[in-house]
């Protein structure tokens, strides 16, 4: 493990403290996360070309992802499947104090993010039961930050917010090599709402890794985002205090934890948006 993780893997208890004692919801940042010479293979081989994308553009979110783990290069296959591995779980079942966690086959909504010029993700809660594992649900967030010399004028933090989503309680500022590992639940609203000023050309880069256990959560249809069955199944978006455009983009919110947004949905609701003016 130690040729592709940094050192943290052997700070375990100390990790677990500080998962247990942070605000607003249980989370923990891991600087250096890949080895130093590992880190700077995957920095190289990650994509410069996003044609073949899958590409979110809408009021809530514009943000590219690649989720065909099998195209990427071996040095990034190579991440995900250590992430998998039976050793790794067990080391982040102890930081969270997970029992039952286990890797998820399906790799579902797990992969490559870039966020470029003008992009955002609303603040949300993440999916609940897996689409694919009737029996399982989302426990666990990892995301990797890998761009280099990021600037903190460009936003694209991370941010945390309380239980109410009144409050930003937290901001983790996109730094190389910086991993969140965060508990996905009811509390852990987060996402990276101000919109990104980078130049044109550059990308907030990330890699995107969830753990899953059995069900856990009962089904309640009063939840936030439920299904009829009583389950979250797609993220659910919120906006903050300050947003504007709020009675248009309710109508979006309405929509997103049902299926994805579409331009005909922007023609329909919001036809003058674009991601540069709004």
């Amino acid at each position: 493990m130690d040729e592709v993780f940094g050192s943290w893997i052997n700070n375990i208890d100390e990790l677990n403290k500080d998962y247990k004692n942070s605000r607003p919801f249980k989370h923990i940042v891991i600087d250096n996360f890949l080895n130093e010479n590992y880190v700077e293979k995957v920095h190289d081989s990650f994509p410069n070309n996003f044609d073949t994308w899958y590409k979110y553009w809408n009021p809530i979110e514009v943000k590219y992802l690649d989720n065909r783990i099998d195209k990427f290069d071996k040095v990034i296959q190579n991440v995900f499947e250590y992430l998998g591995k039976k050793e790794m779980v067990n080391i982040i079942s102890k930081i969270t104090d997970i029992e039952d966690l286990e890797k998820d086959d399906f790799l579902h909504g797990a992969g490559l993010h870039a966020h470029p010029k003008n992009g955002r993700l609303m603040v949300h809660l993440d999916y609940e039961k897996h689409p694919y594992h009737e029996s399982k649900q989302r426990r666990l967030n990892i995301i990797l930050y890998l761009t280099k010399d990021w600037k903190k004028e460009w936003n694209g933090e991370t941010e945390l917010w309380d239980e109410e989503v009144k409050k930003c309680e937290k901001k983790i500022d996109v730094v190389f090599n910086r991993a969140i590992l965060f508990q996905t639940n009811e509390l852990s609203w987060h996402g990276l709402p101000e919109k990104i000023k980078c130049p044109d050309g550059i990308f907030r880069k990330s890699l995107a890794y969830y753990y899953i256990s059995p069900l856990v959560n009962n089904p309640d249809k009063t939840k936030t985002g439920a299904s009829e069955d009583g389950y979250r199944k797609k993220a659910t978006f919120v906006y903050r205090p300050m947003d504007e455009n709020k009675d248009k983009i309710q109508r979006f919110l309405d929509i997103r934890p049902h299926r994805r947004i579409e331009n005909k949905d922007i023609l329909d609701i919001w036809p003058e948006w674009n991601e540069k003016d709004y």
